[in-house]
C-alpha cells in the first residue's frame, strides 16, 4: 500500500502516512484539494485533486459548497413581517430565531476547535503507523499544542485519545471538553470518533460539552 506525503500550509513535507490519514486531514481542513501530494513512483508533486480515486476521497468531499445557515429562512420571514409592520409577530419570530442563531454560532466555534485537532490526530496516527503503538502523551507523538482563541488546550492525555478544551472566549462552552477516540479497524485503517457528554463511541471517554453544541456525529 502506497505511503503518501503532502505539503502543509507552512510548506513543510508531512508523511509518510496511509491514504486514510491524508483523507482525514482533508476532511478537517488541514489541507485542501489544491494541496500538493506525492508517493513513491510519482514523477513529481501533484495537486490532491488529481488523486481523489486513488486516495478514496468520498464524493461528498470532492465538490464542497459553503453551508447555508438554517436560520437564513427565519430571517427572511422576519424581514417580510417587518415590512408589513406586524411588530408583535416580529417579536415572536425574533424570540425563536435568536436562541437558534446563538446555538449555531457556538457550534461553528466548536467545529473550528475540532478542525484544529487535525494536527494532534495526524501526529497520533503517524506514531501508530510508524511504531505500531499509540502515543501516551503529546511528547511521544512529537506534538505541540496550537494557539487558538477558541480552545485553551488540545492534548493527548492517553493512548488513542485526544481532548479538546474550549476557552473562555466561547462562554457557552468555556472549560468543557470534547473527546476524540482512535481505533485501528480490521483493514489497518485508523478511524476517529468524537464524544460529547453522554457519548462513548469505541469505548472512549466522554467529553463534558453539551450535545447541542457539537456536530451530529459527536452526539450520543
Amino acid at each position: 500500500m502506497a505511503q503518501w506525503y503532502y505539503v502543509d500550509k507552512n510548506k513543510q513535507r508531512i508523511g509518510p502516512m496511509e491514504a486514510s490519514v491524508l483523507v482525514d486531514a482533508l476532511r478537517h481542513g488541514q489541507l485542501d484539494l489544491s494541496s500538493l501530494v506525492w508517493h513513491e513512483g510519482m514523477p513529481a508533486w501533484q495537486p490532491l485533486s488529481m488523486h481523489l480515486d486513488a486516495l478514496g476521497v468520498p464524493e461528498s468531499m470532492r465538490m464542497r459548497k459553503a453551508p447555508k445557515s438554517s436560520n437564513a429562512s427565519v430571517w427572511v420571514i422576519v424581514a417580510v413581517v417587518l415590512g408589513l409592520g406586524a411588530i408583535p409577530v416580529l417579536g415572536i419570530l425574533a424570540a425563536i430565531a435568536l436562541p437558534a442563531y446563538q446555538d449555531y454560532t457556538v457550534r461553528a466555534k466548536v467545529s473550528e476547535g475540532l478542525n484544529q485537532a487535525a494536527v494532534a490526530k495526524l501526529a497520533t496516527s503517524e506514531t501508530r503507523l510508524q511504531t505500531g503503538k499509540w502515543p501516551n502523551n503529546d511528547q511521544e507523538a512529537g506534538y505541540s499544542q496550537p494557539t487558538s482563541n477558541v480552545v485553551s488546550e488540545i492534548t493527548i492525555p492517553s493512548p488513542q485519545d485526544i481532548r479538546i478544551t474550549f476557552s473562555s472566549n466561547v462562554p457557552a462552552v468555556s472549560g468543557t471538553t470534547l473527546m476524540l477516540r482512535a481505533e485501528l479497524d480490521a483493514n489497518g485503517v485508523i478511524r476517529w470518533e468524537c464524544n460529547a457528554a453522554g457519548s462513548n463511541k469505541l469505548g472512549g471517554p466522554s467529553g463534558t460539552i453539551l450535545p447541542k453544541y457539537v456536530p451530529s456525529s459527536c452526539r450520543p
